[in-house]
Formats: structure tokens, C-alpha cells, sequence
């Protein structure tokens, strides 16, 4: 049974890792290149590379999905459009067993394979991050880390269970889509600003590269409070500042360090929702004709 997935999901699966090759290779080259040129000035490096990073986060954000689309979607949608699936299903092999042996030949190379495109892009882009966003915030969080394998994971069981419910390759990829962004939007959102409860500083100021997810002003008994500063002119920000009663400004955020922490919340989220999706997919395969 195995063999038999291989052979109907090798060209898909061996051009989706081709892509993540590519992509790899290019951030092994940007790693390489990087680690060849430190330590040097901040300024040369940002010029070096900044051009380069804005495509980066891009590439990130597609991949899983794409990889959801024509890896996981076509995985069943393809045989029940045929009605090949009918060979299979008449076979000893069970359905509980046709349907695993299926997912686990497609879908683990290419998660593990992304998980590990993850990884070397946390590497590759560390260095350079005086130059990004903060690694806690969207694009960059999506972009490195192992959340790279958990989303291809979840789009990918995403596909899959689309197919066999949707009966139909292109309907299933539209779901894929349409599923994936709206998850990930969702929880970067909503769910990643509260993985932890944000530190305080009253100073206003707070050190590169931590996530800023509030930014206020106290009066000087440390209440916070609200500032009109389409009242103030430039030249007389201060003063027109100190008469509104504001004392001090002050920033809540998330430290660099928990970069790790968020991804280990965050692909535990999308692990979850794979398996929710597995778990509909398990039901609908039993009740294929």
C-alpha cells in the first residue's frame, strides 16, 4: 500500500520538495554570505540585504499554502474525481489504513522538510534582524521558526480532508486558501499578543527589537491618559504635552526572548487545528462509496 501511494503522489511530492530545495538553498546562501561579513559596520549590512529581505516574508507566507493546495488537496479530491478511489477501497486494505498510509507518504516529507526550512531561516535572519521587524511580529514570525512546518501541516491536512468532503481538486484548493489565511490572520492577531502577559516600562523607550503592543502616556500619579496631539505644534511638543497633565510615556511589550516560547504556543495552535481537520477527514473517509 505504500508503495502504491508513492507511486500515484511522487511527482507532486518530489516537486514540492524541489520548491522548498530552491527556497533553502537561497536562504543557505544568504546565511553563508552574512556569516562571511560579520562582524562589520550596521549600516553596509542593512544595504546589503535590505532589498533581499523585503522578498523574504513573501515567499514564507505562500509556501504552506501552496504547499497545502497542490500536495495536500489533490491528495484524495484526484482519485474520487477519477473514481479510482474505488480500486483501492475494494482492495484488503482498509479504509482506515488507505487513508493514512496516504497522508503520512505526502504529507510528512514536505512538513518535515519545511520545519526544517524553519529552522534555517531562524539561523539565516537572526543577524539581520536590526534591519526587520521584531521576529514576534507578522511578517517575520511566519517567516522562520518551526511555525513554518506546523502551517504547511495545517494546510496540508487542510487539502486533504477539503478533498474528500468537497469531492472536487479545484474546491479543495480554494478551501486550503481561504482556511489558511483566515486561521493565520486569526491568530496573529488575536491569540499571539496574549501567549504572555506583556512587560511594562514607564520610560517610553524600550530595547531593539521587542514587540511593542501598546504604547500610552501616565500623568504623574502613573495614571494613563489620554493625549491630544493634533493639538500641539511641533516646536512646542513638551510644553503642550506637560499642560494636558502628561508626566511620562510608557510602552507594554514582548522581550526578543520570547521568540521561542510564541513558537512553540503558536505551532501547537495549528497542531491542534491539523489534527481537528484529520480527525474530520477520518470521519468522511467512511463514508466514501
Amino acid at each position: 500500500m505504500t508503495w502504491v501511494a508513492w507511486r500515484q503522489q511522487r511527482l507532486l511530492t518530489l516537486v514540492s520538495l524541489g520548491l522548498v530545495a530552491v527556497v533553502a538553498a537561497g536562504m543557505a546562501w544568504l546565511w553563508a554570505d552574512v556569516s562571511s561579513v560579520l562582524p562589520m559596520d550596521l549600516g553596509p549590512l542593512g544595504e546589503r540585504y535590505s532589498d533581499f529581505l523585503s522578498y523574504v516574508p513573501m515567499v514564507m507566507l505562500v509556501l504552506p499554502v501552496l504547499l497545502g493546495m497542490f500536495a495536500g488537496a489533490p491528495v484524495f479530491a484526484r482519485e474520487l474525481e477519477q473514481g479510482t478511489h474505488v480500486f483501492g477501497l475494494t482492495q484488503s486494505v482498509g479504509r482506515g489504513r488507505w487513508w493514512a498510509t496516504k497522508l503520512l507518504v505526502a504529507g510528512v516529507p514536505v512538513t518535515v522538510a519545511m520545519t526544517l526550512l524553519g529552522l534555517l531561516n531562524a539561523k539565516a535572519l537572526g543577524p539581520l534582524s536590526f534591519i526587520m521587524t521584531s521576529r514576534l511580529q507578522t511578517p517575520m514570525f511566519e517567516s522562520q521558526g518551526i511555525v513554518l512546518g506546523m502551517y504547511t501541516a495545517f494546510a496540508f491536512a487542510l487539502g486533504a480532508t477539503a478533498g474528500l468532503l468537497v469531492r472536487g481538486t479545484l474546491g479543495a484548493m480554494a478551501v486550503t486558501i481561504g482556511g489558511y489565511l483566515a486561521l493565520l490572520v486569526v491568530v496573529g492577531n488575536a491569540a499571539r499578543p496574549h501567549y504572555a502577559t506583556p512587560e511594562f516600562t514607564a520610560s517610553g523607550s524600550a530595547d531593539p527589537g521587542v514587540w511593542r503592543v501598546e504604547i500610552g502616556y501616565l500623568d504623574a500619579l502613573g495614571k494613563p491618559m489620554n493625549f491630544a496631539a493634533g493639538d500641539c505644534g511641533l516646536d512646542s511638543f513638551p510644553k503642550c504635552m506637560a499642560d494636558q497633565g502628561i508626566a511620562s510615556q510608557f510602552t507594554r511589550f514582548h522581550p526578543v526572548e520570547r521568540f521561542w516560547d510564541f513558537q512553540l504556543l503558536e505551532s501547537g495552535i495549528f497542531v491542534l487545528a491539523a489534527a481537528a481537520l484529520l480527525g474530520a477527514g477520518a470521519w468522511a473517509v467512511r463514508r466514501i462509496h
